[in-house]
């Protein structure tokens, strides 16, 4: 606490987002529960579940993709990477506006109909993440968006004249704030401390569990990876690579040598 007994920055983000989490997951538990219900069919017949988004947002892609706990049926559309910050940030906000990459990176990863796709853009107005959920249903998928309600409403319409909430199957609200950082600070005309990578973590793993246990519910062995530094995580994640490699293109065969 400081001298005039305010809170510290720390203590004001931890209780902010600890409400904001528990708010986020008590209002939508029916959605998330028909969400789950759908990836679990999806998966029950080898099918997959594609991942999207943009900026910061494809950090979510990350966190789905490949790690201790998580589907084989995951699969992150990382094509082009050129969308991802770290290989140019500004052209990556520049991107997120061209919708007419919708279709080429459907075309890649050859969504089937049936399949899922979760798209993760938190203003849900970027003219490319709406795009690949318009391309999507058009090819028959099942179409999911998770990002601020409030802040895609008062966000800027773009070309496609469309927001995110209004062409997708179902919508997750992370109830953030518009513009994502949630915390004023006196003195600053900006907000900082953003919410929706850490909601959008806790949503994912939320279906997760849910996922594995209705499939496991379901007389269905979960392609869920171990940690590799697990006894017997190597010959179970093999397994899982064996048959989920030839349905899932990040999940190759690519290695490098050892002198070991």
């Amino acid at each position: 606490m400081s001298s005039l007994n305010q809170p510290s920055g720390i203590q004001r983000y931890y209780e902010s987002i600890t409400r904001l989490q528990a708010e986020v997951i008590e209002s939508q538990q029916e959605t998330l529960s028909h969400i789950a219900e759908k990836m679990v069919q999806v998966i029950a017949r080898d099918g997959r579940i594609f991942l999207f988004g943009t900026g910061h947002s494809h950090l979510l892609v990350e966190e789905t993709f490949f790690r201790a706990g998580g589907l084989a049926a995951a699969v992150p559309m990382f094509a082009p990477q050129v969308l991802m910050l770290h290989e140019s940030a500004r052209m990556s906000s520049q991107l997120e506006r061209m919708p007419e990459l919708a279709k080429p990176i459907l075309d890649e990863y050859d969504p089937q109909p049936g399949e899922i796709l979760m798209v993760f853009a938190d203003s849900g107005s970027n003219a490319l993440p709406v795009q690949m959920a318009i391309e999507a249903k058009a090819r028959a998928l099942i179409t999911v968006w998770m990002g601020s309600v409030k802040y895609a409403r008062i966000a800027p319409l773009s070309v496609v004249g469309k927001k995110l909430f209004e062409v997708v199957d179902y919508v997750i609200d992370n109830g953030g704030t518009p513009g994502d950082a949630m915390l004023e600070v006196q003195g600053l005309p900006w907000r900082t401390a953003a919410s929706s990578m850490l909601i959008g973590a806790l949503v994912w793993n939320c279906l997760l569990t849910e996922i594995v246990e209705r499939l496991v519910k379901a007389g269905i062995e979960p392609p869920i990876f171990a940690s590799y530094n697990l006894p017997g995580a190597i010959d179970h994640n093999q397994a899982i690579l064996d048959k989920w490699s030839r349905l899932n293109p990040h999940l190759s065969a690519r290695t490098i040598k050892s002198n070991r």
